[in-house]
């Protein structure tokens, strides 16, 4: 899910189809419609391409309100079958991106 969220789309050799259009947001002001738009990709990214999680809950993670960074807590449902179609084990996973390792292009999120 890190690598996905911090990869541009189009940028990975032989999976050009792998990670999340946020890089149109970036510059852009901290506005609802903004911060929806990026709830939305980065769900829709994980969702079509890790069978295995599924997000729960993700809320805006305030890094410096006056200089506009900002990150998300994400809460998931992890499944470890969830790549063979088998949804009957569960576990909860927390995740925090910051905005700056989104920005990076490369798959350094912390946790």
């Amino acid at each position: 899910m890190r690598r996905i969220l911090a990869t541009r789309i189009g940028t990975r050799v032989m999976r050009l189809d792998l990670g999340a259009d946020l890089a149109p947001l970036r510059g852009e002001n901290l506005t609802a419609v903004n911060l929806l738009r990026a709830y939305a990709e980065m769900v829709t990214a994980v969702h079509s391409q890790e069978p295995g999680i599924r997000i729960r809950n993700l809320q805006p993670w305030i890094i410096d309100g006056r200089g506009g960074a900002v990150g998300f807590m994400l809460a998931c449902k992890f499944y470890p079958y969830g790549h063979l179609g088998d949804y009957s084990v569960e576990e909860d996973a927390d995740l925090r991106v910051p905005v700056t390792a989104l920005a990076r292009g490369s798959a350094a999120v912390s946790t």
